[in-house]
């Protein structure tokens, strides 16, 4: 699966850009020193292990400029039955201009063709471009007795590296409705 977003390529990643990923995670996170949480800045970024694995399985996807330079990626999995984003990153010299709504409607065509119900993803509840961008383009924040244990056993994970569990949520988007940016992709 293949689209085209506002001159950039949305696809899966191929073996030999799996490298660059890490620097965009890396740059992407220096935004949160401007955050309620700026030690997120220096937190642990995927390594190229994680991400083999990942490409392994079909998760990993990027958007590419026209010269072939990595602009966004994300990575998913499958968790308790539905698709979760485990990474969304834009280089910062390619933010605001909706592309990581692009890549999760891609995401989310691609998920739907394989019959999940859902996308999930983590996030921080008091970070604008955390939950409250994802709440605009249709995910919600799930109660505790909605998670299953997948979703239980990241959330753990997330505390054992140091994420306030006061800060975070979990979120998941129904994919009956396409999302508000995935009509805008070719």
């Amino acid at each position: 699966m293949e689209a085209l977003y506002r001159g950039y390529t949305l696809r899966r990643a191929r073996p030999e850009e799996l490298a660059a990923l890490p620097d965009v995670e890396q740059l992407a996170g220096q935004q949160f020193l401007h955050s309620p949480h700026p030690f997120a800045a220096q937190m642990p970024v995927q390594s190229l292990e994680q991400l083999n694995e990942y490409q392994r399985h079909g998760g990993a996807w990027v958007a590419v400029t026209k010269d072939g330079d990595i602009a966004a990626f994300a990575v998913c999995k499958e968790v308790d039955g539905a698709l979760f984003i485990a990474e969304l990153s834009v280089h910062p010299a390619h933010a605001r201009q909706r592309l990581g709504g692009a890549v999760l409607g891609l995401l989310g065509q691609w998920a739907r063709g394989r019959g999940y119900p859902a996308l999930l993803l983590t996030t921080f509840r008091d970070v604008q471009w955390n939950a409250p961008y994802y709440q605009r383009l249709g995910f919600r924040i799930l109660r505790n007795e909605e998670l299953g244990p997948g979703l239980r056993a990241i959330r753990a994970h997330e505390t054992e590296l140091g994420l306030p569990p006061e800060s975070r949520v979990c979120m998941k988007r129904a994919l009956d409705a396409p999302l508000a940016t995935e009509s805008g992709t070719r």
